[in-house]
């Protein structure tokens, strides 16, 4: 198949799927071309070696990138939010022209205007395309306070509506996520849900380094977030669950990774005067497994909200591939996902006086305890999140719609 994958992030920017599936999908005997933005994403700036143009051709490990113009920004402003989101909408539409032929698209969301740039790629080039939804908007946007009910959202759900509607296949990670685009309209026929996956292969490998003695953790229970620092993490509640276990010296806070909400964070510990929070800064994805292996306890946060209840964050793939307990603080399927592999601890999400509580009681358990927790998640991971059986599924759904017909006439076959 001739691929064209359609994402505002990708390589090197610390999103993977759209560069681990382009890769594998090269790897497999596909022809892919990657349409994506100037790097600039979690902090908002644009990454060095990198000055913005109309468009920029390039090769990462044999797959070719077709960088368009974007404004870049990631901050609190919703107005340079749109104009960021907006300025690739339009410039993007150029991959109808500047990109080869290709049979079908897959298309990475957010944000909701990446669904415009599908809808027009594929009436101008012909094709059919896949639509990859990981956050719903404007729902998240709402739960992030980036924007409030008013007439701008009241638009993007009817542009939502129109996204959705005529995306000819729609992917989800939850089945709650599908059942509410249902409730919205969609076609149940043409949702599916479709896991995340990871490659654990990196968590598998000796630690390059020893974060623990660098960083001064020794001795310590370490509770570590690990990802973007953003708004809809909802972070002040473990900046303040922190503050309430100051008298808990040899517990620490720490976030290792980058985003628009890290100075506020770093503002609020400092006027606490928090001793037992650190911020690491952002590393290279090569990195952190040795940061996620130096934690006791790994933590996923999320902003209350009905939005949290649909996500899966993928971060928490990777806290599973690492073999350590993970408290989750999002409820929804990210917690039922916890709870099912016995890998570790549920609290409410914004709730400050569970999440100390969860803290007190996972320092408190044996380390065996800790280490079966590691272990279930681990085991999980393997049997449901397996990189080659889930890549297996996109492939499948990216051939049916590249060549409608051929899964049926196989399937008759008895070759599939």
């Amino acid at each position: 198949m001739r691929i064209l994958i359609l994402s505002i992030y990708h390589d090197p920017e610390p999103i993977p799927k759209t560069g681990e599936l382009a890769r594998e999908l090269q790897r497999r005997g596909h022809d892919v071309t990657v349409v994506t933005a100037f790097p600039h994403y979690p902090a908002g700036d644009l990454y060095p070696g990198y000055r913005l143009a109309p468009w920029r051709w390039e090769v990462r490990e044999r797959v070719r990138i077709l960088r368009t113009y974007i404004y870049p920004y990631h901050g609190r402003s919703s107005v340079r939010r749109m104009l960021n989101y907006g300025s690739w909408m339009l410039s993007s539409i150029q991959a109808a022209w500047l990109t080869p032929a290709c049979d079908v698209m897959y298309v990475w969301h957010p944000p909701l205007t990446v669904g415009v740039s599908a809808w027009c790629i594929s009436r101008l080039k012909g094709i059919r395309y896949v639509y990859d939804v990981q956050d719903l908007w404007p729902e998240s946007a709402l739960a992030s306070g980036l924007m409030r009910p008013g007439v701008l959202v009241n638009v993007l759900y009817r542009l939502a509506d129109w996204v959705y509607r005529r995306a000819p296949r729609v992917l989800v990670v939850s089945r709650a996520a599908a059942q509410y685009l249902e409730k919205k309209g969609v076609d149940p026929l043409k949702i599916s849900v479709a896991n995340h996956w990871i490659d654990t292969a990196p968590f598998e490998q000796p630690s390059s380094r020893d974060v623990r003695r660098e960083s001064g953790l020794d001795g310590k229970f370490v509770v570590m977030f690990a990802g973007n620092l953003g708004i809809v993490q909802g972070l002040e509640t473990v900046v303040e669950a922190a503050a309430l276990l100051r008298d808990r010296p040899e517990i620490a806070f720490v976030f290792v990774g980058d985003g628009s909400d890290r100075t506020r964070l770093e503002s609020l510990v400092s006027q606490l005067a928090l001793s037992n929070v650190r911020f690491a800064g952002p590393h290279p994805a090569s990195e952190m497994p040795a940061f996620m292996r130096a934690a006791d306890v790994l933590l996923v946060h999320l902003r209350r909200s009905d939005i949290a209840d649909h996500a899966v964050p993928t971060k928490l793939l990777a806290y599973l591939a690492a073999g350590r307990p993970v408290l989750c603080a999002t409820g929804g399927a990210a917690a039922e996902l916890v709870q099912q592999a016995g890998a570790g601890v549920t609290t409410p999400p914004g709730d400050v006086s569970a999440l100390v509580a969860a803290v007190e009681r996972l320092a408190a358990l044996a380390p065996d305890a800790r280490e079966r927790m590691g272990r279930n998640g681990r085991s999980f991971l393997h049997a449901h999140f397996d990189k080659e059986r889930v890549i297996d599924g996109y492939e499948r759904i990216l051939r049916e719609l590249a060549f409608p017909g051929t899964a049926d006439a196989l399937k008759a076959q008895g070759r599939t």
